[in-house]
């Protein structure tokens, strides 16, 4: 006999399946755009599971598309939740990550980047507006297309770009400024 119970189990059973098909591949990307938006590898590892929990919470209501840029977003939206949270409490000062997270995307400012030292990187782009470092990271770190990061962020492509741009220009003034400062000393 085949009760509602043994329907519900079965749905719920083919639901985790499905999830775990779609959402397990993008693991990666995910964790490596966690990464950068934190800074710390246990605060990224922390937003990658509230990543997926929210995710698989709210599996229902995925309609297809890209999996990995709406766990992008789910993500996105988990770790500025998370900072408004923080900046409404002292502040708490831990070491920083030494081990720099692989580069992805535009070939030249992988290049760019590439000889620089990731403590500098991470000091430009934290003086960068939040747009501008948004958008670097997913495009240039986390290896987003400007299409992709557009629907992340809810703006269009021309924007992205242009804050790509504008961002790029600024962190490689603050890059060179902060260089030259600590090769006079």
């Amino acid at each position: 006999m085949n009760t509602g119970a043994d329907g519900a189990a079965r749905a719920g059973r083919w639901q985790r399946q499905e999830f775990l098909e779609t959402a397990l591949p993008c693991l990666d990307a995910i964790t490596q755009l966690a990464r950068h938006l934190t800074g710390q590898r246990c605060d990224a590892e922390d937003l990658v599971q509230e990543t997926y929990l929210r995710a698989y919470a709210h599996f229902s209501e995925y309609r297809g598309g890209s999996m990995r840029a709406w766990l992008a977003a789910i993500c996105l939206n988990t770790a500025r939740s998370e900072g408004r949270r923080l900046a409404r409490r002292p502040a708490e000062v831990l070491d920083a990550d030494p081990e720099p997270p692989a580069l992805s995307g535009d070939p030249v400012a992988v290049a760019a980047l590439s000889h620089l030292t990731w403590h500098a990187i991470q000091v430009g782009l934290a003086q960068l507006p939040e747009p501008q470092r948004l958008c670097i990271v997913l495009m240039d770190i986390a290896g987003y297309t400007a299409s992709e990061t557009a629907q992340l962020l809810g703006c269009p492509r021309g924007t992205v770009l242009a804050r790509v741009h504008r961002g790029r220009v600024r962190l490689a003034r603050i890059i060179t400024a902060t260089e030259a400062k600590n090769a006079r000393h």
